[in-house]
Order: structure tokens, then C-alpha cells, then sequence
């Protein structure tokens, strides 16, 4: 969901995120199994909103840098 300003988009859909993060889709569907990520469903379709894509990236960021 981009508006047409060419601005940051909205909500991301599992195979957006893919693409933003380069994360696997596997390491996704597991993030939101184990409730690490928030997501909504529209129909059949399940989507992350940007912040909470943003704020899952940075915990996960921090969760290795505690691991070294």
C-alpha cells in the first residue's frame, strides 16, 4: 500500500517484508508463530504494518548484538 507520492508505504504483506528485509518467508511465518511480529489479516491475506516491522527488525538487531 503506497500512496502516489512515492512515500513510505503503510502495511507490507509477508512477501513485501521479504523483499524489505530480505528476511526468509520461513523466518517470518516463524516470528509470527512465536508472536514476535504483529500482524492483521484482510481476507486470505495476512499483512505488517511498517512500525511494527521497524520495531520486529531493531528487537531483532538487539537480540544479536546480546548474543556476541
Amino acid at each position: 500500500m503506497q500512496n502516489q507520492d512515492n512515500q513510505q508505504k503503510i502495511c507490507y504483506s509477508i512477501k513485501g517484508a521479504v523483499n524489505y528485509t530480505d528476511f526468509s518467508r520461513s523466518y517470518f511465518f516463524d516470528a509470527i508463530k512465536k508472536g514476535k511480529i504483529k500482524t492483521f489479516k484482510r481476507g486470505s491475506r495476512r499483512f505488517i504494518l511498517h512500525n511494527d516491522l521497524v520495531e520486529f527488525i531493531l528487537s531483532e538487531s538487539n537480540q544479536g548484538e546480546a548474543k556476541q
